[in-house]
């Protein structure tokens, strides 16, 4: 199995929630992207467009690295992670963007903000991002309808090999040009 996997996508797919389900599963070692650049204060300043903090992607990688357990399976987490060529395997989940809205909502994003995410989710950014670093070691999982148990599943067979990394499977053009329907 692989040591270090990343799990990354677009904020609200569900990266937190099931890799701390793996971790408990797998009794690994999970580092949270975010946490971490807060905790060691790991920006070069803010977005004022966007309204976010610029996270220091190299500094970010190079404290993944001091943080990881070279002798223990580690889940790097957060929708940085595929920044990080630390990684043996980069898991990228992708959620139908209608879904993806509906949890942005919940979460009390803005609409500018939540147009934004969803039309990066649309577009597979995350994942184009993380197949341009990672190449055939990333794989990309539709979580839409898909319950915890099965996702879990999922990510499971992949670690142990017995499903091959697949990218560019999950397409929400369709979607995205037929205009987004709340957009």
């Amino acid at each position: 199995m692989k040591s270090i996997i990343c799990i990354t996508g677009t904020p609200g797919v569900g990266k937190t929630s099931i890799s701390h389900k793996l971790r408990e599963v797998l009794d690994g070692n999970l580092v949270e992207v975010n946490k971490l650049a807060e905790e060691k204060e790991l920006f070069i300043g803010e977005d004022p467009v966007r309204d976010y903090k610029i996270v220091d992607i190299p500094s970010l990688c190079k404290e993944i690295a001091k943080v990881v357990e070279r002798d223990s399976f580690n889940i790097v987490e957060g929708h940085l992670s595929h920044y990080c060529r630390i990684c043996d395997l980069v898991i990228v989940l992708r959620l139908h963007p209608r879904i993806l809205s509906q949890r942005l909502e919940e979460r009390g994003y803005d609409h500018k903000k939540i147009k934004e995410n969803v039309e990066a989710e649309a577009l597979g950014v995350c994942a184009y991002e993380a197949y341009q670093l990672h190449d055939d070691r990333v794989h990309e999982i539709d979580c839409t309808g898909l319950s915890h148990d099965e996702l879990l599943d999922e990510i499971i067979t992949v670690l142990k090999g017995e499903k091959p990394c697949t990218f560019g499977s999950v397409d929400f053009m369709e979607w995205f040009l037929e205009g987004g329907e709340s957009f």
